[in-house]
């Protein structure tokens, strides 16, 4: 009688987190875009990976607030954390520095960490 059972299978398959996330942020009031973030989001969908220094105090503050805030800010990643604080910071200089236009360039490299002087 036993040899006609199926088999136990294992737990059903866990959908990931970010299915909540979208789902909420579905539910957000849509915000309408200034000038500036229009030209910001041009159709640019290629990501490129960064590399950088910081002082590991702030790296450990940055990450706990990550960790702190992260679904109540529905940040998919890391990734997207860091890249709207950067945005903001440039949002910010081309308000003060540029009439809230994009600068020019930033096709160059850059010169990797600060120059040494003898």
């Amino acid at each position: 009688m036993s040899q006609n059972r199926e088999p136990i299978s294992g737990p059903p398959v866990r959908r990931p987190a970010a299915g909540v996330q979208s789902l909420l942020r579905a539910n957000r009031e849509p915000v309408a875009e200034t000038p500036a973030a229009e030209a910001a989001s041009a159709p640019v969908t290629q990501t490129k990976q960064v590399t950088f220094y910081m002082r590991a105090a702030d790296l450990q503050r940055a990450k706990a607030a990550y960790q702190a805030t992260s679904s109540q800010e529905m940040d998919a990643s890391w990734s997207a954390f860091i890249t709207h604080a950067v945005m903001n910071e440039v949002l910010r200089r081309e308000r003060v520095h540029n009439n809230g236009e994009p600068f020019p360039g930033g096709t160059r490299n850059l010169t990797p960490g600060r120059k040494l002087t003898p």
